[in-house]
């Protein structure tokens, strides 16, 4: 039997979508409706993408033993970040041997967790603001209590104070408790994130988001509105070239660099 491999992508209407025509209306419309986009490789995502491969092969082959199942249909997560690095290539091999390294730290660091997983990689879809909206859950587990908690996988250069408040406004993590509620209802416990520091040293810290419930109440208007702006926009023009731009250094260059259409913006 061929082994399989967790490669899911993005969400099909998930936040990312909103959140860019929010951030400027051109930068949506060159990334979803340019029909000669090409796929840009950055390497914080490419380093991302390897580590989530691997955690997600780890928790479902866990899940696997569990159930009762032959955990060998799924590649080992060090196997099968070096299957999509081979097939990927690109910045994938190049990050290959440090998302290994990564795994197997994790794996030492959390060598004793007696989660019972209830999910990998699982496509949540709801309605929020009226609209269809979805998310990715990395991984859903019931803890000894009960209680079911929904995890992101993070991964950055340096761990960092602020991004537990950063991350508990940011729209994604406000869509997940959204849409983990409508799921899991009041057996949910909360959204917590898996922190993953893979440069220089290797550090790992868990932690649940804060509260923001004016934010998170006012969410679906939020998505009306997003959604709002990809319809008056769309009805008028499908050429990204007509949709406006919002020029500031705060969008057109952001902490992972420029913006990816921002020669196209300065000299059309």
């Amino acid at each position: 039997m061929e082994k399989q491999i967790l490669v899911t992508g993005p969400s099909p209407r998930g936040w990312h979508r909103l959140q860019q025509v929010l951030e400027c209306p051109a930068k949506y419309a060159w990334g979803y409706l340019d029909p000669d986009k090409k796929r840009v490789e950055r390497d914080p995502l490419v380093k991302g993408s390897l580590i989530h491969l691997g955690l997600a092969h780890h928790y479902q082959r866990m899940m696997e033993v569990q159930q009762g199942r032959d955990p060998d249909v799924y590649y080992t997560p060090k196997a099968a970040i070096q299957v999509y690095a081979d097939i990927a290539k690109g910045l994938s091999e190049k990050w290959m041997s440090l998302a290994c390294d990564v795994m197997d730290s994790y794996l030492e660091r959390y060598k004793d967790e007696h989660w019972e997983i209830l999910a990998v990689e699982s496509l949540a879809d709801g309605q929020v603001g009226g609209h269809r909206f979805t998310g990715r859950f990395d991984l859903v587990y019931r803890d000894r209590q009960g209680r079911i908690w929904v995890v992101d996988h993070k991964t950055t250069t340096r761990l960092d104070s602020s991004q537990r408040k950063f991350y508990s406004i940011s729209g994604q993590m406000l869509g997940y408790r959204t849409l983990a509620h409508q799921k899991y209802g009041d057996d949910l416990a909360g959204i917590r994130l898996n922190m993953i520091q893979h440069t220089g040293t290797m550090k790992f810290q868990r932690f649940d988001l804060t509260a923001a419930p004016h934010m998170l109440r006012e969410f679906p208007k939020t998505v009306r509105f997003a959604e709002g702006l990809i319809a008056e926009h769309s009805a008028k023009s499908k050429d990204p070239r007509d949709w406006p731009m919002v020029s500031t250094e705060l969008v057109c260059w952001h902490r992972y660099g420029a913006c990816p259409h921002l020669e196209k913006c300065k000299w059309g």
